[in-house]
C-alpha cells in the first residue's frame, strides 16, 4: 500500500511541479564528447563540393558526359520508383522501438552500404572513360547508382532523425546548431573553391589536365574526411526525446500532416522558392564567364560580415519570431539575386555585362555584402523552422512522426524535381543548345541563354516564395508557450520511465 501511496505522489509531482519540469529543460543534456561528435559531423562530415558535386550540372555535362534529355527522363522514373518506397519505409521507421532508440539501428545499418556507395561515386567517372562508355552507358551506370543509394537512403536513412531528438531542450539544440554552422562555414567553401580554382586554371589554358582528374582526387580526400567524423557521431550520439509510447498508425501519422499548418506554410514556401526552372549557375560561370571562383573571389568583403553575423544569432533570436528572420534572410537573398540579374543584362545579349568578369564581380560583391549580414540566420532559421513544425506536431497530436512528414515532405518536392528535371533538360539541351562533353564550345546564342536560365527564372520564384510565409502562425508568444508545455509533458514522461525502470529493477 505504501507502494502505490508513493507512486501516486510521484504521478502527482510529475503532474503538478513546474519548477522541476523548468530544471529538467534548463539542463545541458549533451557530454562533451557528444558535443564534439555533432559539430564534427556537421561540420566536417557533411562536406561537400557545392555546385562542382556529383549530379550537379557542371559534373553531369562536363565530367560525366550524360545527354540532359536521356538523364531527366531516368530520373522521372526513379522518382516514381522513389515514391513508392517511401510510404513502406516511412512505417518501418516511425514503428521501430528498440532497446537502443527508434533511429539508432538505421544508423549503424547504413554505414557500410553507404561507404561502399561513398567509393564509388568518386570513381564513376574514371571507370567510364576506363571503359570508353558511350553516353548511354554512363546514363546505365549512373541510374544503377541512383537507385542503390535511394534504396539505402529511404530504408536506412532513419538514422538522420537523431539530429531532431538528440536533445529536448531547443535552447541546447540551437546552441550546438550555432557552433556547428560556425565552424562548417569556416571550412565547407575551401573544397569547393580549390575545385573551381583548378577548373579555372584548365578552362583558361594555365593548368595542363583535365577536369575529370582533378574532381576524382578532390572528391576522394574530401569523402575520406567526411566519414571519419560521420563513424564518430553514429558511435556517441544518443535519443532523448522520448518516443510515444503507442505507435502512430501510418495513416494517422500522414492525417497528421495536413492539419500541422506550420509544416504545410513552410512546404508550400520550399516548394514556390525551389520552383528551380532553368539551370544552376555553375554552368554560367564556367562555359559563359569562365569564372568558376567568382563567389570565392567577389565574396571577400562580405567574409567579415558573415562571421560577424554569428554574433548577431542570440539578439535576433531573442527579439524576433523565427518567421520573422526568415524574412530577412530571404528578403537578402533576393536583392543579391536581383543585382546581379540585372547588372547582367545591361548591354543586351551581343555586348551584355553578363560576359564581362569585372562588373559582374562588382555586382556579386555588393549584393552579397547584403546577404552576408544574415548569413548565420540563414544556415540556422532553415534547420529552426524543420524543427518547430516537427516539435508542433508532437504538441498538437501528442506523438512524432518525423519519417512520415519527410516522407510526405518528399512526395511534394520528388513530384516538382522530376517535373523540373523533365523541362530544365529541354531548355538546355534544345531551346539553349548546349552541348555536353569537357571539351565542347558553346555559341554566343547558348551563352546568352545559359545566363537566362541560370538567374532570371530564379528570382522570379524566390520573390514569390515569399507569399505563403505571410501565414505562418508559430509567432514568438506561441513558440514559448509550445515548448513550456512540451518540455511539462517530456519531463513527467520522463520521470514515468525513470520510476518504472526502478521498479522493474527492484523486483
Amino acid at each position: 500500500m505504501d507502494d502505490l501511496n508513493k507512486t501516486a505522489a510521484a504521478q502527482a509531482a510529475e503532474e503538478t511541479a513546474p519548477e522541476m519540469n523548468r530544471a529538467y529543460m534548463d539542463r545541458m543534456f549533451c557530454s562533451t564528447k557528444e558535443r564534439i561528435s555533432y559539430v564534427s559531423f556537421k561540420a566536417l562530415g557533411e562536406l561537400k563540393l557545392d555546385g562542382n558535386d556529383i549530379g550537379s550540372s557542371l559534373w553531369l555535362n562536363k565530367i560525366y558526359g550524360v545527354l540532359p534529355t536521356k538523364y531527366a527522363d531516368a530520373m522521372a522514373v526513379l522518382g516514381i520508383y522513389d515514391m513508392i518506397n517511401d510510404p513502406v519505409s516511412a512505417a518501418i521507421i516511425d514503428n521501430m522501438r528498440s532497446r537502443w532508440g527508434k533511429f539508432k539501428p538505421f544508423q549503424y545499418l547504413s554505414l557500410l552500404p553507404g561507404i561502399i556507395m561513398g567509393i564509388f561515386g568518386c570513381f564513376m567517372p574514371v571507370i567510364a572513360n576506363a571503359r570508353a562508355m558511350d553516353a548511354a552507358a554512363r546514363l546505365l551506370m549512373l541510374m544503377i547508382f541512383n537507385y542503390a543509394n535511394e534504396t539505402i537512403g529511404a530504408f536506412f536513412g532513419g538514422g538522420g532523425y537523431i539530429e531532431n531528438v538528440f536533445t529536448p531542450n531547443p535552447n541546447e539544440r540551437t546552441s550546438l546548431l550555432v557552433s556547428a554552422k560556425f565552424v562548417k562555414d569556416l571550412i565547407s567553401k575551401f573544397p569547393g573553391q580549390l575545385l573551381s580554382i583548378l577548373y579555372d586554371l584548365i578552362n583558361n589554358g594555365i593548368l595542363k589536365t583535365t577536369m575529370t582528374s582533378v574532381f576524382v582526387t578532390t572528391k576522394t580526400v574530401v569523402w575520406i574526411i567526411t566519414i571519419v567524423p560521420t563513424i564518430f557521431w553514429y558511435i556517441v550520439s544518443k535519443e532523448r526525446v522520448p518516443q510515444s509510447e503507442k505507435r502512430p498508425h501510418p495513416v494517422k501519422g500522414m492525417l497528421s500532416v495536413f492539419r500541422n499548418r506550420p509544416l504545410l506554410i513552410s512546404l508550400f514556401t520550399d516548394l514556390i522558392g525551389g520552383i528551380d526552372v532553368g539551370t544552376d549557375e555553375a554552368l554560367y560561370r564556367n562555359d559563359v564567364l569562365k569564372f568558376n571562383t567568382i563567389g570565392m573571389v567577389a565574396g571577400i568583403p562580405g567574409m567579415p560580415l558573415s562571421y560577424a553575423s554569428y554574433a548577431f544569432v542570440p539578439k535576433f533570436r531573442a527579439k524576433f519570431s523565427t518567421k520573422t528572420l526568415w524574412f530577412f534572410q530571404s528578403g537578402s537573398i533576393i536583392f543579391s539575386e536581383a543585382l546581379f540579374f540585372f547588372v547582367g543584362m545591361i548591354g543586351g545579349k551581343e555586348n551584355g555585362l553578363y560576359l564581362k568578369k569585372l562588373p559582374m564581380a562588382l555586382a556579386f560583391g555588393a549584393g552579397n555584402m547584403v546577404e552576408m549580414v544574415f548569413y548565420a540566420t540563414k544556415g540556422i532559421i532553415s534547420s529552426e523552422i524543420n524543427y518547430e513544425v516537427l516539435d508542433y506536431c508532437e504538441w498538437k497530436n501528442g506523438f512524432r512522426v518525423e519519417a512520415t512528414i519527410g516522407m510526405m515532405k518528399g512526395y511534394f518536392y520528388k513530384v516538382k524535381d522530376i517535373v523540373l528535371k523533365l523541362i530544365n533538360s529541354r531548355l538546355l539541351e534544345i531551346w539553349a543548345g548546349y552541348k555536353i562533353g569537357e571539351d565542347a564550345v558553346q555559341t554566343a546564342e547558348t551563352k546568352w541563354r545559359i545566363f537566362l536560365l541560370a538567374h532570371g527564372p530564379h528570382l522570379i520564384f524566390d520573390v514569390l516564395g515569399l507569399i505563403p510565409m505571410i501565414f505562418y502562425n508559430i509567432d514568438k508568444p506561441m513558440r514559448e508557450k509550445m515548448y513550456l508545455d512540451l518540455e511539462r509533458t517530456r519531463a513527467a514522461q520522463a520521470a514515468r520511465a525513470t520510476r518504472e525502470a526502478d521498479e522493474n529493477a527492484a523486483t
